[in-house]
């Protein structure tokens, strides 16, 4: 899912279904996707430095007499091969635990929550769906009106739906069938009201 391409298709259709789902409850509902949640460079950089500074040990087991400089050089062209290994994203994927990546998306979700000033509703029930593509992390975060009706974990079974949508069907299906769920739980908890308002774009948002 890293560097997904998301058309204008995609896009309409998305829009076209929080339109819908607004349009029989009350709460807002915001689509959020960002490429990556978290920088890790400097994890490349840092297992690079570590494991080239152990080269030196094991070329004078082997090679006792060879010249500082050659040993050096080695060394260097170590790092930089290293490195470069470690800023592809299927091996970095691989070393590291995927509780990191998590973590990163939730953090990033937050920051993306606050950043958009989805708690400024005037009734505070604002529903994001945030998905980070190279993490393979959804989060559903909301505001205080909803967390008022909702317990968080009644989101983990869209969550769970929306990951193996994607694994299955696509990005696409995954996000608008994750919509569907939660505008079911929505009108269930927060029915369409008179003088209601979109206060929020329906359109997804690239963070």
């Amino acid at each position: 899912l890293v560097m997904y391409e998301i058309s204008s298709e995609i896009r309409q259709k998305i829009q076209d279904a929080i339109k819908e789902a607004e349009s029989q409850t009350s709460a807002e509902l915001v689509a959020v996707v960002t490429q990556k949640s978290g920088d890790y460079l400097y994890i490349s950089v840092l297992i690079a430095s570590v494991l080239a500074l152990l080269f030196p040990f094991g070329i004078l087991f082997f090679f006792p007499d060879m010249d500082v400089f050659m040993v050096y050089g080695i060394q260097l062209l170590a790092f930089m091969f290293l490195l470069l290994l470690l800023t592809m994203p299927p091996v970095l994927r691989f070393i590291l635990p995927k509780s990191l990546f998590i973590k990163a998306a939730k953090l990033k979700a937050y920051e993306t929550f606050d950043l958009l000033g989805l708690y400024k509703t005037s009734n505070h029930q604002a529903v994001m769906i945030f998905v980070s593509l190279y993490e393979h992390a959804i989060e559903i975060i909301t505001d205080s009106g909803i967390n008022a009706k909702i317990n968080d974990t009644l989101w983990q079974k869209t969550i769970h739906d929306f990951i193996n949508a994607i694994h299955h069907d696509g990005f696409e299906q995954g996000y608008l069938n994750a919509i569907r769920e939660i505008s079911t739980l929505l009108r269930e908890h927060f029915p369409i009201q008179k003088d209601d308002k979109n206060e929020l774009p329906n359109t997804l948002i690239e963070v």
